[in-house]
């Protein structure tokens, strides 16, 4: 690993243990601000950032990770992972529609919570503002689950894309063998690899809308409909067909994390399942929900 990357790695590590120990005074003082009623303070975006970090682990008691898991390892072992880049391979033209997808899955995921909050900003509008502190802590929260995967699974990439926007780092992979199975642990690679950043994102960011805007069916479909373009736009580019499942997964359970408990500051209250687990710095437990 060179040194530049392990330098990376540090300062990621550093920044998001900093956030976290920050997350409790800061998002107190956030609540306090959205409770007066004025302009919501960007600082909400740290609202309960820990225990959020850790729902998104258990989001669906952590069946999106073992799905994400086992969903890759069934792709691998049916041939399914390398039969889809093959029709990416030999296909050209479907390299170049998924390409604004590519470009997109790097800009959206940072601008779409700035230029929401300055819209929230611009009309007063509270929930707009909050569904923005939302979506940055569900990118950040998406980041921290992600990242960790790809640093240590090591996963090779299809070698498909032949992009004319892509020249400079323009690849395709001759091998006629599938290869779909091969794993570079801990090549310590953030940009490629298991699961699918972009996929990730994409449908964190859909769990969050989906969650504060729960009456606007339209608005929904159109957010997941983006989501699932996006998944299958790198599915054909720099990733396996499974790196874009796995990455809708998890990025879900991230934006559905940060989504309910956003969701609660505007009123609405959490979506309280039949079976959820809670924690304290005391206890832990069970609790049965009988309506």
């Amino acid at each position: 690993m060179s040194r530049y990357r392990f330098k990376c790695i540090i300062r990621f590590s550093f920044l998001f243990v900093i956030l976290s120990c920050l997350s409790f005074r800061l998002s107190a003082q956030a609540t306090e601000t959205q409770a007066a009623g004025s302009n919501i303070s960007p600082v909400l975006v740290f609202h309960d950032i820990g225990w959020n970090f850790l729902g998104s682990l258990t989001c669906n008691y952590g069946l999106n990770f073992v799905g994400a898991g086992l969903g890759t390892y069934l792709f691998i072992e049916t041939g399914l992972d390398w039969e889809w880049r093959n029709i990416g391979y030999e296909n050209k033209w479907l390299v170049n529609m998924g390409l604004p997808m590519q470009f997109m899955g790097y800009i959206v995921p940072v601008i779409a919570p700035v230029a929401v909050y300055l819209a929230g900003l611009r009309i007063s509008d509270t929930k707009l503002q909050v569904t923005a502190a939302a979506l940055a802590q569900a990118f950040i929260l998406t980041q921290a689950v992600h990242l960790p995967l790809k640093l240590v699974t090591g996963r090779s990439v299809p070698g498909i894309m032949s992009g004319v926007f892509f020249e400079p780092n323009n690849y395709r992979d001759g091998r006629t063998e599938d290869f779909s199975g091969e794993f570079n642990w801990f090549k310590f690679d953030v940009l490629d690899g298991w699961p699918s950043g972009h996929t990730a994102c994409a449908f964190s960011a859909a769990a969050v809308i989906s969650e504060i805007y729960d009456d606007r069916p339209l608005l929904k479909a159109g957010v997941y409909a983006y989501a699932v373009l996006m998944g299958l736009g790198v599915a054909v580019n720099t990733h396996w067909a499974s790196d874009s499942i796995a990455g809708a997964l998890l990025g879900y359970a991230a934006g559905k994390a940060a989504g309910k408990s956003f969701r609660g500051l505007l009123g609405k209250g959490e979506n309280k399942d039949a079976l959820s687990f809670y924690f304290t710095p005391n206890s832990l437990g069970v609790v049965f929900s009988l309506h």
